[in-house]
């Protein structure tokens, strides 16, 4: 690498760097909504004042912390599931019946599957 600025720009527009970058949207993005259903959970906890929490939260004189903590925890948790759920919808196919699936389209014609 000689820094070059077309080689620069070479690596950068390669497939495996606009691969990259759509991997770290991916995940950006489906981590974002588990932080919004994050945000909408823990306020409607605090809200209705599930278990106490709030209440115990605010008696304490580290309300802010406890509340941040409260946050992060309900952050992490529902970010993880969503990103996991959306790397577990990422199959291109079903074994259901309705789908034509790559099985069909790239049978071996020499196996057809009845064991010959």
């Amino acid at each position: 690498m000689t820094g070059d600025p077309k080689e620069t720009d070479e690596i950068r527009n390669s497939r495996a760097a606009r691969e990259a970058r759509s991997i770290v949207k991916f995940m950006i993005e489906h981590t974002a909504y588990g932080g919004f259903g994050a945000l909408v959970f823990g306020a409607l906890v605090l809200f209705f004042d599930i278990g106490g929490i709030y209440s115990l939260a605010m008696a304490s004189r580290d309300a802010p912390i406890f509340i941040m903590l409260l946050f992060f925890g309900l952050f992490i948790t529902f970010g993880g599931i969503s990103l996991g759920i959306g790397i577990m919808n990422l199959g291109g196919f079903s074994d259901n019946d309705r789908y034509e699936d790559e099985r069909k389209s790239h049978r071996n014609d020499r196996n057809d599957g009845r064991g010959e």
